[in-house]
């Protein structure tokens, strides 16, 4: 697996079942690569984490799914994770690289265009915008033009996150999106699979 997936699912520490049982659900009939997991879990002890790192790093193998962790480089080394995530104001992409060259993709959080271009400037392999559409404490969304905009140029794939659904997906692919990240549509939905069906489908689309 060596090409970005489409869609990423950022997992939920707080849902009442753990994290893993909706990510195995949502997972079922993905194609190979498409659908890629990131493992965000901050407040949890590293136990736990390693814990949930090494479950989900069987069941993305299994799926064909990429792996991912949120802001702990150690622990995806640990798992033999694809890569780390980084928040935006993390630790410095190069010393990342410098001391876990293992990891093959670094990804990083940003909030506009600025942040963006700081992570063109540092050749991460992907970038996370948000929030794309309100989200509950996250402030007031871009919308599909402000994200269209500070997107604008920028040769790092860009994927919309916040507020995302399959009925905003084809308007943000339009507006230039590599893809879509998403946490509560999928953990909230009865089929989690069903979710990352419809959005894949639009993912997918043919360029009009």
């Amino acid at each position: 697996m060596h090409a970005l997936p489409r869609l990423w699912i950022i997992t939920d520490p707080d849902y009442a079942n753990g994290p893993i049982d909706t990510v195995q659900q949502a997972l079922v009939g993905c194609p190979a690569g498409k659908v890629g997991v990131q493992l965000r879990a901050k407040s949890v002890d590293d136990r736990t984490l390693v814990d949930w790192a090494r479950r989900l790093r069987e069941l993305t193998k299994k799926a064909g799914a990429p792996l991912v962790i949120n802001q702990r480089p150690d622990v995806a080394a640990l798992v033999e994770a694809d890569g780390v995530h980084l928040p935006e104001n993390s630790m410095p992409v190069d010393r990342v690289r410098e001391t876990w060259p293992e990891l093959r993709w670094l990804g990083q959080s940003r909030h506009d265009r600025q942040g963006l271009l700081r992570s063109e400037k540092d050749g991460v392999s992907y970038a996370f915008l948000s929030p794309v559409f309100d989200v509950p404490d996250k402030g007031p969304g871009l919308g599909v033009d402000g994200f269209r905009e500070a997107i604008a140029g920028v040769s790092t794939p860009v994927y919309a996150l916040g507020g995302i659904t399959p009925y905003s997906t084809e308007d943000l692919r339009e507006a230039g999106a590599y893809g879509v990240a998403v946490k509560r549509s999928v953990y909230r939905a009865s089929h989690p699979s069903e979710v990352v069906r419809q959005l894949l489908a639009v993912l997918d689309k043919p360029a009009a």
